[in-house]
């Protein structure tokens, strides 16, 4: 898997150097995973953002973007304040697949939506769905970046994903 975010992307030479071994991935046959971590103040117009996300947005198999994100990239006025210390359920409504739609490309096989570590949203071609999680109350204090905390939700998901996998190839393989 090769997983890289936009801020590997924000320096002309970082951003060439990162299409490149995106490609390089891709010929070997490796899963793309974009992290956007979209840092909207280092841009100048949401027009701009959204052109240079799309250069490498359509080289990813695998997408996670917080529910933030996803309201600016769909052009929905957020529903609410970005607020960790609030958690009414009305902060976690699963959007239809109709409203991603715009967001999918042939290459794309998930696409994850996270708040947090409450709730952690997914999309692919014939299913979608959400997994509801927890804020641990001796953790939820600490957890002012909820980008980061959805970042850690999905890289508990891949590893066990890739445990799974390799695991039964090595029994497949003994099998055989």
């Amino acid at each position: 898997m090769f997983y890289f975010s936009t801020h590997s992307l924000l320096d002309k030479k970082m951003m060439s150097t990162t299409i490149q071994a995106i490609k390089i991935s891709k010929q070997l046959g490796n899963v793309i995973f974009y992290d956007l971590n979209l840092p909207l103040p280092l841009w100048h117009s949401s027009e701009e953002t959204k052109s240079f996300i799309q250069e490498v947005w359509d080289l990813a198999d695998v997408v996670e973007i917080t529910k933030q994100e996803l309201e600016f990239l769909c052009g929905i006025e957020p529903t609410e304040e970005f607020d960790t210390e609030n958690n009414d359920v009305s902060k976690f409504v699963h959007y239809p697949p109709e409203t991603v739609e715009q967001l999918w490309h042939e290459n794309l096989k998930v696409l994850f939506v996270t708040n947090g570590t409450s709730k952690i949203h997914y999309y692919t071609k014939e299913h979608n769905g959400a997994v509801s999680g927890m804020e641990d109350v001796p953790i939820t204090p600490f957890t002012r970046d909820m980008s980061a905390s959805g970042d850690g939700i999905v890289a508990g998901t891949f590893s066990l994903v890739s445990f799974v996998f390799h695991s039964n190839l090595e029994v497949m393989l003994a099998i055989n």
